[in-house]
């Protein structure tokens, strides 16, 4: 029987590429039962649970080595995604993040945001499940200052077994919606006065290690898979 890495099983499931990866932490999804299935080779009926999962992340970009949380953060042009949606008013992108907390986004309108202001967005607080939104400035790697814009309770909105996507959707009045897929009001709504543009963004890490999904296809809504799929595969 012939072997398959991890990396390129993730790749089949999926089509999301992994990005960024110098170590390598276990992936959330390895050793499921669908990867079972593949390597051995069979037809078998696949959960709705398991399959979303994978639908949900196809076609993204992977994230799966985010910097900590003060070391030097890479920031990634938007405009240079394959998936951006605008309207008159707005730009938005689809995320996705897994882990059980602490999923951290940090956007603005440059690439080197030193003594300049980016948006942090972290979801699901370790202690009290307790999102915040603030404004942030940094003179050096480790010297910045918050300024909390708010602070909603999230219970639960992160998981270690299935991923949290949405739409991050920025307005040019200062708006800001985050949006779960297949859902239409969104669980996280702000404003930011100073009106920063979702031009450049990045992924931090804080305690936990989360794997990140960016510049993912925005007409996928992976709540509308059938309860269960007949799977044929044959890679032996």
């Amino acid at each position: 029987m012939k072997s398959i890495s991890l990396p390129v099983l993730i790749f089949l499931l999926t089509g999301a590429t992994v990005v960024f990866s110098i170590k390598q932490y276990r992936n959330p999804y390895e050793g499921m039962c669908i990867s079972v299935y593949l390597v051995l080779g069979c037809y078998n009926f696949i959960s709705n649970k398991s399959l979303l999962m994978f639908a949900a992340v196809q076609g993204c970009l992977q994230y799966d080595n985010a910097p900590d949380y003060n070391e030097t953060l890479e920031y990634a042009a938007t405009d240079n995604f394959r998936h951006v949606g605008r309207t008159e008013t707005s730009k938005y992108i689809r995320v996705g993040m897994v882990g059980l907390t602490d999923g951290a986004i940090r956007y603005g309108n440059v690439p080197y945001p030193y003594e300049e202001s980016v948006i942090e967005i972290y979801l699901s607080g370790s202690t009290d499940q307790k999102s915040e939104i603030n404004r942030q400035i940094r003179s050096g790697t480790a010297d910045y200052i918050n300024s909390q814009i708010k602070a909603q309770s999230t219970p639960n909105i992160m998981s270690k077994t299935h991923p949290l996507m949405f739409r991050l959707e920025v307005f040019d009045n200062g708006n800001v919606k985050l949006t779960k897929d297949g859902q239409k009001k969104p669980f996280l709504e702000y404003m930011d006065n100073y009106k920063l543009q979702l031009d450049y963004i990045g992924f931090p890490k804080w305690n936990h290690e989360v794997f990140y999904y960016y510049d993912c296809p925005l007409n996928t809504d992976s709540n509308s898979i059938d309860d269960t799929v007949l799977l044929k595969c044959n890679l032996a």
